[in-house]
């Protein structure tokens, strides 16, 4: 199986080092070329454009910051659905808009190119180990196919039926993670404020009814001067407003989507988008 993988940043460059470790034979390609130096002398093929990834690949992956950069990989003349040739299986581990997702999945299909979205978690760490976790919808027999793929990079598999399943449980998983962080940016303000040790208040945390994944695995090592994890608030700021905009396509009010975008639009333009998202438990009240 000839894998072709787009997108080489701090998630992509980490599932492309797995791959190769479970012997896959991987095309890599990125618009800095540079990015792909490591990887190549692991062993992958480097191309010189997409659509030479596309045109010699069984599968074809993209890990690419938003829909705008997504859209330009896949739907242009130049791109994946333009040269990729019938019965190729295209994965896409990036966090999505369901109207991008299902407008590309429309027009790979008419060319016989079957659309699995695997949107991952875990972050650049999980991503170098292999331990992501991954939330996939699509078809059944594609996914059936690409199974020895996504354990190759991920260690907890999750499909969940349709395409829009598996993006909707993505953005509710992040949405859950950015109010986490926030809140827990307040207490602590707020402890230290009170003269209260944000150590101890942190073990207290852990140890208390309001612990949660942010608490346990971010938090101590933010206190120690780490920023955390390489999730920039860019892409959290993209997150939080693709949450928002499922409060158009279902009933369901999810009440703190609109604060959370307008929280992670004040944490870049005071602390540069390039930053950790963490960065916003740093905003004053």
């Amino acid at each position: 199986m000839q894998i072709g993988f787009i997108g080489l940043g701090n998630m992509g460059s980490g599932m492309v080092a797995n791959l190769l470790q479970t012997k896959f034979s991987v095309s890599v390609y990125d618009i800095q070329a540079e990015k792909a130096e490591a990887l190549i002398a692991a062993g992958a093929s480097w191309r010189n454009s997409i659509s030479e990834v596309a045109s010699d690949a069984d599968v074809i992956m993209t890990s690419l910051p938003g829909p705008k950069q997504l859209e330009s990989v896949m739907l242009t003349d130049a791109g994946v659905i333009a040269n990729a040739r019938p019965g190729t299986i295209w994965i896409d581990t990036g966090t999505n808009s369901i109207e991008i997702m299902e407008k590309i999945s429309d027009l790979a299909q008419e060319r016989e190119i079957s659309s699995i979205a695997a949107p991952v978690s875990g972050g650049a760490k999980a991503a170098a180990t292999g331990t992501l976790s991954m939330f996939v919808g699509g078809n059944q027999e594609a996914f059936d196919k690409i199974k020895g793929v996504l354990a190759a990079i991920g260690s907890q598999i999750y499909y969940v039926g349709s395409l829009p399943h598996a993006i909707v449980s993505k953005l509710l998983i992040n949405y859950l993670c950015f109010i986490n962080t926030k809140a827990l940016g307040e207490v602590l303000s707020l402890g230290i404020e009170a003269g209260i040790d944000p150590k101890q208040l942190t073990n207290m945390i852990q140890a208390g009814s309001g612990s949660s994944w942010v608490a346990e695995k971010l938090l101590p090592s933010i206190l120690e001067g780490n920023p955390g994890p390489a999730f920039t608030l860019d892409l959290a700021h993209k997150d939080a407003c693709l949450i928002n905009e499922l409060n158009k396509a279902f009933k369901t009010n999810l009440e703190f989507s609109q604060g959370l975008c307008e929280v992670l639009q004040q944490a870049c333009t005071t602390y540069g988008g390039d930053k950790s998202f963490t960065r916003m438990m740093n905003l004053p009240d």
